[in-house]
């Protein structure tokens, strides 16, 4: 309560007061509210903050609404977006869909934030444009290639022996650019917690959760007098973490796992002319799992993909705009379930019509996009948003489409499990908007509804032991999302800066296929109603001092909302202290961080402890070897 009292707050605060634009800090600022970039029209994307320590599910837990699974930190983490699996929300790298053709998700806690330049949420309807798996909407990723020399870096420290390091050098060399980076984070996370399975609740120390990476990254680019550009990029992370036992578990199975990810893209870009450009890419990605456990024979899992895509976008006159794509994209993965082999091969075709009105007021665009899969037709994903400038302060935004998600490689030949006569899940939604801004001050207020047929479930099948894919309910998730963001200036070199999103949803059951209709209307099992964050920056000079709170609201860990296995709602609050150093082209900046200040006892999931209070020292650098 305390934390949504705060983000009420901040949403409120800006009438009493008049202020003007400035930031003093060398680290951007993200920007709350945005329309801009590919989004479609009518909805609602969300910029992330660049220049980020930790993963993105630690980026992604602090500054959104999104209610961020984590099993315990370093291990799986993964998003509920809108009330939605974490298998309906896209993870778009340079385009190119990153959902693991095994199991539709991707373990957030793997992407480093080091290696990314751009993050940002798409919570609107945004599947013609983000293809399958993008029922909730979309996590957008990206590079850029700046192209200036420079030698960039970063260490942190803290406890249970946390150690991130990155280093990062980009050379420009005439027509051609390169940009490596290295990084290695590691971690004992053998944090203290109270175990409540014990008669005097001691509080004893996790075991059994080390969390170390290694990655590369290798950026080029090559622009030609012609108007080619040749663009590459390379990642390469391993990952080797241990998965530590449930609360209350006397058995020593020491769990763990070995993750190999390689990143690869090619893209060649064409300006035709001012208002006509051509762009191909091919991109190549590999996931391989290894998991071992005391109690059960080593497995080992792998999938690849290999994406083909060329789009051509032209300005047709002031009013019109025309993109067009063609999408092959080939999967294949091995498993201890299916250890032959499965592969599919998808392929689309995309189109999408933007005009825009002379004022311009109105913005309409309309895309669609068909995929084929093993001969067959996948939904169709019409999408249609509006945009209406309604005065220099109001916008008022609109978007209706309809998405579909593919059944993964386990959901349908899983031996044992799977079932090869799944359904694609089919999704439609609906948003509207409106958003407010007054000089340095941001309000937006969006209410959605989403509906999904066929949802793919693993539900017992002859037996508690025996579990098996089918397409077992329909869901419907509604709900609102407030966000705001403010500045005030109190003097040339010092202002605060506030900003919040607040999220309400309910996501329940509207129909379970079967004669067992005792699930109908309850709220889906982890999927809290309320999330949201809020955070109070006070910036004078080089220094930056922060307040922020997340609140997470209470959640049932069962389907059947059984009371006793309702998790308390929680608030966390976050405070950290940094200064930014200058010197001729060496920036740099200093800070230090206090999590879960007030020491919060809390769990994501059911018996799964969490840090208490915890401390971070993070130095950053930036030399640019250019001069103006």
């Amino acid at each position: 309560m305390k934390a949504l009292l705060l983000i009420l707050t901040v949403s409120l605060s800006p009438f009493l007061h008049a202020a003007k634009e400035g930031d003093t800090s060398i680290w951007r600022s993200f920007e709350l509210i945005a329309s801009k970039g590919n989004v479609n029209s009518g909805s609602v994307k969300i910029n992330l903050p660049s220049a980020q320590d930790g993963s993105l599910a630690d980026v992604l837990n602090k500054n959104s609404a999104l209610f961020i699974k984590y099993y315990s930190p370093g291990s799986l983490a993964s998003t509920s977006m809108r009330g939605m699996g974490a298998q309906h929300t896209a993870i778009l790298w340079n385009g190119i869909n990153l959902q693991s053709c095994m199991n539709s998700i991707l373990d957030l806690n793997l992407l480093p934030m080091f290696f990314l330049d751009k993050a940002s949420i798409e919570t609107g309807a945004n599947a013609a444009a983000c293809g399958n798996g993008a029922i909730a909407g979309a996590i957008i990723l990206n590079n850029e290639s700046k192209e200036n020399s420079k030698t960039y870096g970063e260490i942190g420290i803290g406890s249970f022996g946390q150690l991130n390091m990155g280093l990062g050098a980009g050379v420009k060399l005439k027509k051609l650019f390169l940009n490596t980076r290295l990084l290695k984070r590691q971690t004992q996370n053998d944090f203290e917690y109270y175990n409540f399975f014990k008669s005097d609740k001691p509080l004893e120390r996790m075991q059994n959760n080390q969390f170390n990476q290694l990655g590369f990254m290798q950026e080029a680019s090559l622009s030609f007098k012609n108007k080619h550009t040749l663009y590459f990029n390379y990642w390469y992370l391993e990952t080797k973490r241990q998965l530590p036992s449930v609360m209350g578990s006397s058995l020593l199975a020491k769990e763990h796992q070995d993750d190999y990810n390689t990143l690869l893209l090619l893209k060649h870009e064409y300006k035709i002319n001012p208002k006509t450009s051509l762009i191909n890419k091919i991109a190549y990605t590999s996931e391989n799992i290894n998991y071992f456990n005391a109690f059960y024979p080593d497995a080992y899992n792998a999938a690849k993909s290999i994406v083909a895509e060329s789009e051509f976008k032209s300005q047709l006159n002031r009013s019109l705009e025309l993109i067009t794509s063609i999408n092959n994209t080939f999967q294949k993965a091995w498993t201890d379930g299916y250890r032959p082999g499965i592969d599919r091969n998808l392929s689309s075709l995309f189109a999408k019509l933007t005009w825009t009105a002379k004022s311009p007021k109105l913005k309409i665009s309309f895309a669609d996009r068909q995929m084929f899969y093993d001969s067959k037709l996948a939904p169709m994903t019409p999408d249609l948003g509006i945009e209406f400038q309604a005065s220099k302060s109001i916008k008022l935004k609109s978007n209706a489409a309809y998405s579909f998600r593919l059944p993964s490689f386990n959901d349908l030949y899983w031996q044992g499990g799977g079932n090869v006569n799944l359904l694609p899940e089919k999704g439609k939604k609906i948003e509207a908007s409106i958003e407010y801004k007054l000089k340095s001050f941001k309000l937006g207020l969006t209410g959605f509804f989403h509906h999904v047929d066929n949802w793919i479930m693993w539900i017992p099948s002859g037996g508690a032991a025996s579990w098996k894919a089918s397409n077992a309910k329909e869901i419907e998730s509604k709900g609102f999302e407030l966000a705001t963001e403010y500045k005030y200036l109190i003097s040339p070199n010092s202002f605060l800066k506030f900003y919040g999103r607040y999220q309400f949803v309910v996501s329940v059951n509207t129909d379970v296929y079967g004669a067992d209709k005792s699930l109908v209307g309850k709220q889906l099992f982890y999927t809290p109603k309320q999330t949201g964050i809020a955070n109070v920056q006070y910036l004078f000079g080089k220094n930056r001092i922060s307040l922020s709170s997340t609140l997470t609201g209470s959640r049932y860990s069962t389907a059947d909302n059984n009371a006793d296995a309702l998790l308390k709602a929680y608030a966390l609050y976050n405070f950290s202290l940094a200064r930014d150093l200058y010197y001729k082209s060496f920036k740099s900046s200093i800070e230090f961080t206090v999590s879960n200040l007030m020491n919060t006892n809390y769990y994501v999931f059911e018996n799964r402890p969490m840090p208490l209070r915890n401390y971070q020292l993070t130095f950053k650098f930036n030399i640019n070897y250019e001069h103006k």
